[in-house]
């Protein structure tokens, strides 16, 4: 009962929804959900004026919804296990769990950085500090909350409450409705719609964290052949893959 409630309680955050007036920053960024939010934190604190636009009414995204934890292989939170795990084993298993499907690349940059990743969320008053053994690894490095509660939760909660202190101009109730561009094909922008009517966002950069299609029963249909390519999720989860029709209406 005590995980509902936390979960509940960081759904809760909201942003606001901006007043139907173009504006112009640095980076626009779509979705704010972990991925979203990370970004969001990380382009600020590199000198970049930030907005997120979020079409639900809370921020979290999916991963509000995370209940393991975050793995990560090295740091000193798990070394003072005396755990026996190296960057090599990590980069097996996580192939393995791939079913060696997953791009190597991309699986050692998650891999080598993963410490780095715990460290970042620590250090902005994160606590990921209960180091266990779950599902797909073979050594303990699966990084949580004290007491192993919800892994996803705190994350939200970590992420948006470094956006709010940053004071990081999140958008609620605000779909992205098109990726701009001009002649060049550079992208420039955002049009979003928000509940007070459709506006501009002039971007020198778009981030595009909108997630998956896993609320998307049409794209579940075309890619997924199992047993959950009917399936009706809730409607307060928000993955149904916008960005992929974004991408298809750029101008």
């Amino acid at each position: 009962m005590k995980k509902i409630l936390v979960a509940a309680a960081v759904m809760a955050c909201f942003g606001t929804a901006g007043a139907a007036e173009d504006i112009t920053v640095d980076v626009a960024v779509i979705g704010a959900g972990g991925a979203g939010l990370s970004a969001a934190v990380q382009a600020h604190e590199l000198g970049a004026n930030v907005v997120v636009v979020e079409k639900m009414a809370m921020v979290g995204g999916n991963t509000v919804r995370a209940a393991g934890g975050l793995n990560a292989v090295g740091t000193a939170l798990q070394q003072a296990k005396g755990t026996k795990d190296s960057v090599e084993i990590m980069f097996y298993d996580t192939m393995k769990g791939g079913h060696w499907l997953n791009d190597p690349a991309l699986v050692r940059t998650l891999v080598t950085k993963s410490a780095s990743s715990v460290y970042w969320l620590l250090a902005h008053g994160g606590d990921l500090r209960d180091v266990g053994l779950m599902a797909g690894a073979s050594q303990p490095r699966t990084h949580r909350p004290t007491g192993g509660a919800l892994v996803g939760p705190e994350v939200v909660r970590t992420l948006y409450t470094a956006a709010k202190n940053l004071k990081i101009d999140v958008r609620t109730n605000t779909h992205a409705e098109q990726i701009l561009t001009d002649k060049s094909g550079r992208v420039v922008g955002l049009k979003v719609k928000g509940k007070d009517g459709t506006y501009t966002i002039h971007s020198k950069a778009v981030v595009d964290a909108a997630g998956g299609f896993g609320a998307n029963i049409k794209m579940r249909q075309e890619f997924n052949t199992g047993v959950w390519k009917d399936v009706k999720l809730d409607k307060s989860i928000g993955c149904t893959n916008l960005a992929k029709q974004l991408r298809a209406t750029v101008s």
